[in-house]
């Protein structure tokens, strides 16, 4: 074998902070450690893989074809490793989470702390993008298991589906179609919104929910997290969507108000998202069955 796996993961640390340096500080060893494994690296591949520029590393296209190829050597090492600790017992070691902005924000944190809560040898690293990211993010093996509205359709991805969430429109206690007793698809049309960005899963179901009028919906402001949508709305004259997780803290406040609006179909449900290549854990099921219990008593809107 011409590689090792230390010198692969030192790869693609330095491939991440964009120079050897902080990739140093990443990995707790010295500067000249980290060149020397790189230059024996490309000594044994018979090949460069960064262009070097001044005091950064760019990778240059062999680096890039590397990069998917190592972190696939890095999760599988790392999966037999898992293998391994799963004869022991109980769960142990760190499990890479990534979430949609929703549950990352409103769901995962107080099930993620009451898991750890039970199981102390365990840690958690979290990640929150938005469902594009998360599925980006979940494919380059950089997670061990993902959180997202609806599922993804790419072939070595496996869905589990998992609760229901039925989002919801909102706006400002002082909004005048919180007064109005019956509220029509042109009410909304004739409002002004405060959206998600592109890539949202929330935006997603939204816009489809339109469905034709989609293309008349009048967008004021685009944010790509949920505390901004909130803040805007509140302080002006617009609406949201969003999942009623998200807004429960402000309903009780009572500066936001659910408009109903039977007329929309807005249910989604998140999924997790395990690789159909990984070997799956004890730690990730125990995750996942944790999850999916303690959901249970989460209760509804």
């Amino acid at each position: 074998m011409k590689f090792t796996l230390k010198q692969l993961q030192v790869f693609l640390e330095v491939a991440a902070q964009g120079s050897a340096l902080a990739a140093s500080k990443k990995l707790m060893i010295s500067q000249p450690a980290v060149s020397a494994s790189l230059v024996e690296l490309e000594k044994n591949l018979a090949t460069t893989l960064f262009h070097r520029r001044k005091k950064r590393i760019i990778l240059n296209e062999m680096g890039r074809d590397l990069v998917p190829i190592a972190k696939l050597l890095i999760a599988k090492a790392n999966d037999l490793d898992k293998m391994f600790q799963d004869c022991e017992g109980s769960p142990q070691g760190t499990l890479r989470v990534g979430a949609s902005t929703t549950p990352a924000s409103y769901i995962l944190p107080s099930l993620i702390s009451s898991f750890v809560e039970e199981n102390p040898q365990v840690r958690i690293d979290t990640f929150s993008r938005n469902k594009t990211g998360i599925v980006s993010l979940f494919e380059d093996f950089s997670l061990d298991i993902g959180v997202i509205a609806g599922s993804s359709h790419k072939p070595h991805v496996k869905n589990i589906p998992w609760i229901v969430d039925d989002l919801c429109v909102f706006a400002s206690a002082t909004h005048p179609l919180t007064r109005k007793k019956d509220v029509s698809l042109a009410d909304l049309i004739d409002c002004y919104w405060v959206t998600r960005e592109e890539g949202s899963g929330t935006l997603e179901v939204f816009i489809k929910a339109l469905s034709k009028s989609a293309g008349s919906l009048k967008t004021l402001l685009v944010f790509d997290n949920l505390e901004s949508i909130k803040r805007a709305v509140e302080n002006t004259s617009t609406l949201g969507c969003t999942s009623p997780y998200a807004i429960q803290r402000e309903i009780k406040m009572g500066v936001l108000k659910i408009i109903p609006t039977p007329f929309l179909n807005l249910r989604r449900e998140y999924s997790f998202l395990v690789h159909k290549e990984r070997h799956q854990s004890q730690l990730l099921n125990y995750f996942i069955g944790h999850c999916f219990a303690q959901s249970k008593n989460m209760g509804s809107f």
